[in-house]
């Protein structure tokens, strides 16, 4: 069991736990993030993590995309709200977050990433790169990136 987690509540909680995420888009680009923790510990994901108390959706998503990623975003939309669920082998939950999905704008995707937090590794990637390339992303996020990236097609209008 990852200590620091269980510290915090966060393995096996008493109760679901709220998070954001955050499809940060800037110059036709998405940023993606390598968890360095669990769950889903090494994979590619959208930046994001728990809401801290007394903190609002938006202070929490602009906090976690620049803890994990050096990067100033400005929240424009909610995207969707998910549960994230994961069961051990006796299933009993592991981890239950409700996560509320932002849209982001950023303005510089040429400034360098700098990793911090739950992030190993950050990376600028097109959507033909998310969608076609090898970041293995699940369904659910797919998903949300293709609606966000939709809003952002709206507003260009």
């Amino acid at each position: 069991m990852d200590t620091e987690a269980a510290r915090q509540g966060r393995e096996y909680p008493q109760a679901p736990i709220v998070g954001v995420a955050a499809v940060v888009v800037c110059g036709g680009k998405i940023l993606l993030i390598r968890r360095g923790r669990e769950p889903l510990l090494g994979a590619w994901s959208l930046p994001g993590g728990a809401l801290e108390l007394g903190e609002t959706t938006a202070e929490g998503v602009v906090r976690e995309i620049f803890e994990e990623t050096g990067v100033e975003a400005r929240p424009v939309q909610i995207v969707a709200t998910l549960d994230r669920i994961v069961r051990d082998e006796e299933d009993r939950v592991r981890y239950h977050y409700v996560l509320v999905e932002w849209l982001c704008l950023a303005e510089d995707d040429a400034a360098p990433l700098v990793c911090g937090d739950d992030a190993v590794e950050a990376r600028w990637v097109t959507r033909d790169e998310i969608f076609f390339g090898s970041y293995d992303l699940d369904e659910t996020t797919l998903g949300v990136i293709k609606r966000a990236l939709g809003l952002v097609e709206t507003m260009a209008r």
